[in-house]
């Protein structure tokens, strides 16, 4: 996948099912992190596109602070589960395996799939936005400011 689309991907849910922007942005960063591997002298989609550096992040996030360690497993997670779709394989059990797998063969710049995930991912930011100003709305002394605004507004308007 498109790194806009690991970023957006890993982004969403972290911050939609929390409501935690700083999730979220974690979230976004071990969601690119495994595409480090090449810059690093890796190759490309082996150790660090596998569940045991999923783990060991998860691990050493975790230190710092558990809700980090369960952030980083998710996001690094969701960037194989994201590649998995893709033709190139990744090393998901390495080091036991050398085996690499996938679950569908899209390439990795394909224009649909890409497409979809960062429109479904838009919309549930979409809805989630809604469901916050929905709160605000709801809340009591926001409508009674509001109320106060709308009624002073109006004898402005109309006088």
């Amino acid at each position: 996948m498109l790194k806009k689309t690991h970023i957006i991907a890993s982004f969403t849910p972290a911050y939609v099912l929390t409501g935690n922007l700083e999730y979220g942005l974690l979230a976004s960063i071990f969601g690119t992190i495994s595409d480090l591997d090449t810059m690093i002298g890796l190759k490309h989609r082996t150790v660090t596109h596998s569940l045991a550096f999923a783990i060991l992040a998860g691990i050493l996030a975790g230190y710092i602070k558990p809700a980090y360690g369960i952030i980083a497993f998710y996001g690094i997670m969701n960037h194989i589960i994201l590649d998995m779709l893709t033709k190139t394989r990744v090393q998901l059990y390495w080091p036991l395996k050398s085996k690499r797998v996938r679950i569908y063969q899209f390439s990795y710049d394909s224009v649909i799939p890409n497409f979809l995930i960062i429109m479904l991912c838009l919309t549930a930011l979409y809805i989630k936005a809604g469901k916050e100003v929905e709160k605000i709305a709801l809340n009591p002394s926001i409508k009674e400011l509001l109320n106060f605004f709308n009624l002073n507004f109006n004898l402005l308007l109309f006088s």
